[in-house]
């Protein structure tokens, strides 16, 4: 299983690939959008860190403090960890080509899409965030409502293709 910053990272890679760029609102709906569609598809987690219900929907909170000195403003660095063997900072990459392409299926769909946009889409009635979400508790969004959600979403994108 992938950090979140692996995950992250990549979302980094494609933005610049693509002369866009991601704040930091931006990239935690992706990666959790990410994390739904990988449990809906793969049958696994994009990554293990914990997502929670915010004011602004889910947000892993490791990764939110990781960028939030970037404020609102464009994400202009990729997450590094600390290598324990070497002692130096590395950027982690994803390594599972099955979640690589889960990752390029959410930016394919949610590319042009802005931070505002997606914390609507992300705050619908019935979705995991609303099911949640209390305000200023912070609660845990479960795997067990994002894949079900999930898997109904894609339910509904094959209908749409067919």
């Amino acid at each position: 299983m992938e950090r979140v910053y692996s995950v992250a990272n990549e979302f980094l890679t494609l933005a610049g690939n693509s002369d866009k760029q991601l704040t930091n609102l931006q990239l935690a709906k992706l990666c959790y959008i990410t994390h739904g569609l990988s449990l809906a598809i793969l049958n696994t987690k994009a990554f293990n860190e914990p997502i929670e219900a915010w004011k602004l929907g889910p947000v892993i909170p490791k990764l939110y403090h990781e960028f939030k000195d970037f404020g609102s403003n464009p994400i202009t660095r990729k997450a590094t960890v600390l290598d324990t063997k070497t002692l130096q900072n590395k950027t982690p990459e994803v390594q599972d080509d099955n979640l690589k392409k889960v990752i390029e299926l959410t930016w394919n769909i949610y590319k042009d899409v802005s931070g505002n946009a997606l914390v609507s889409i992300t705050h619908q009635g019935n979705t995991p965030w609303s099911v949640t979400y209390v305000p200023n508790q912070n609660k845990e969004i479960s795997d067990e409502l994002t894949l079900k959600y999930y898997k109904k979403f894609i339910g509904n994108l094959e209908h749409e293709l067919a």
